[in-house]
């Protein structure tokens, strides 16, 4: 299922983005709301492996390269600006992206009838709740 695979690698991504940027911050608050959200991820992401094969799973979290190009990325940015601004809108640009490629693929399935999974719909909440958390600190 195309929605599952989707909600797989856009979660991953999610986590591992949180897990980059954490070790540069130093605001405690942003730290808290960071960890908060991984949380919630994790369970979404656990949500969203249920029902796919092993190698379906390997496949959305996506390739080595593709995620060293994206730590190295994330790193760099956070090495240079630690500024909570700075990385609140990291996560946020993360967010924004999940949010469109789940809402394509919602608008995809309403298209052709086909019943969209709740946890879908979810996610996409989970991600508009944990945008208007990291507003704060912009």
């Amino acid at each position: 299922m195309k929605i599952a695979r989707e909600m797989v690698r856009s979660t991953s991504m999610g986590i591992d983005a949180i897990d980059r940027l954490l070790p540069y911050t130093e605001n405690e608050a942003l730290t808290n709301v960071m960890r908060e959200q991984k949380e919630d991820m994790e369970q979404m992401l656990t949500e969203a492996k249920r029902g796919l094969s092993g190698d379906e799973i390997a496949q959305a979290e996506g390739g080595k390269l593709s995620k060293t190009v994206l730590k190295a990325s994330a790193m760099m940015s956070a090495m240079m600006n630690n500024d909570p601004s700075n990385l609140a809108r990291k996560l946020i640009e993360g967010y924004e992206t999940g949010i469109v490629s789940l809402q394509k693929c919602i608008n995809e399935m309403q298209k052709e009838h086909d019943e969209v999974p709740v946890l879908a719909k979810d996610l996409v909440k989970c991600y508009d709740k944990n945008i208007r958390a990291l507003r704060k600190f912009l």
